[in-house]
């Protein structure tokens, strides 16, 4: 795997039309997903932590990865990001990441009709409106033709094709999802369940499936998930 490019999370895109988020004020939802290599195995966890107070939706991304052979350290990498939505629409970002020891920052705010971006390794970015960080904490992320890339804030059009209903089966579990493959420099991958949870997704590196699956999904008591399908 190419070191500097070891994990840039999943680009996705258009047209998940029945999806939508549920009116749930003061939601909490934790998404912990583990980070399984085909060779390594298990190399870390990626969480979202999404708060939702009406139209209003905070997420918290936390990423962490380290590769190691032998007990030497082969690749490490952590990442912490946040997403600010209103009505759907991103509003803000932020992101900063260590990847294997290069410091990347990448930050992000809605102006009029357009989103600009500022990234320490692409520089200043103007997206349209509909653009949307590549983090599928929900389904309605989906609904766009743009994405940007959480890591460094590079610019995709992307192209979704969607091919159904699919039995799938992680770590000995089999379930019944819905399936989108999703197209922009590389073939990546995303899961949905019937209640609008992604239960896993996958990109590719140097030709190998990197599988974000997720292992545990819990709300706070007092409230609804902070998002859903109908």
């Amino acid at each position: 795997m190419r070191r500097a490019h070891f994990i840039s999370v999943l680009g996705l895109s258009a047209a998940l039309s029945t999806a939508t988020l549920a009116s749930a004020p003061a939601a909490t939802q934790v998404l912990t997903y583990n980070v399984e290599h085909p060779t390594y195995g298990n190399i870390g966890t990626y969480i979202n932590t999404v708060s939702q107070t009406g139209n209003n939706i905070d997420v918290r991304t936390d990423l962490h990865i380290a590769v190691k052979l032998i007990g030497i350290s082969m690749f490490h990498q952590d990442a912490t990001r946040q997403e600010q939505w209103q009505s759907q629409r991103l509003v803000g970002f932020h992101s900063t990441t260590d990847d294997n020891g290069t410091n990347i920052k990448v930050s992000g705010k809605a102006d009029g009709s357009n989103f600009v971006i500022d990234s320490s390794t692409n520089g200043n970015l103007t997206a349209p409106p509909q653009v949307h960080p590549s983090n599928p904490w929900a389904p309605f992320v989906l609904q766009t033709d743009m994405m940007m890339s959480t890591k460094t804030g590079k610019l995709s059009p992307v192209v979704v094709k969607d091919t159904g209903e699919v039995m799938v089966t992680f770590d000995g579990r089999p379930m019944r999802v819905h399936q989108w493959f999703v197209d922009d420099e590389k073939h990546q991958v995303v899961w949905i369940d019937e209640q609008g949870v992604v239960v896993a997704f996958q990109t590719e590196e140097q030709g190998a499936p990197i599988n974000f699956v997720l292992k545990n999904d819990s709300a706070s008591a007092d409230s609804a998930p902070a998002f859903a399908t109908r």
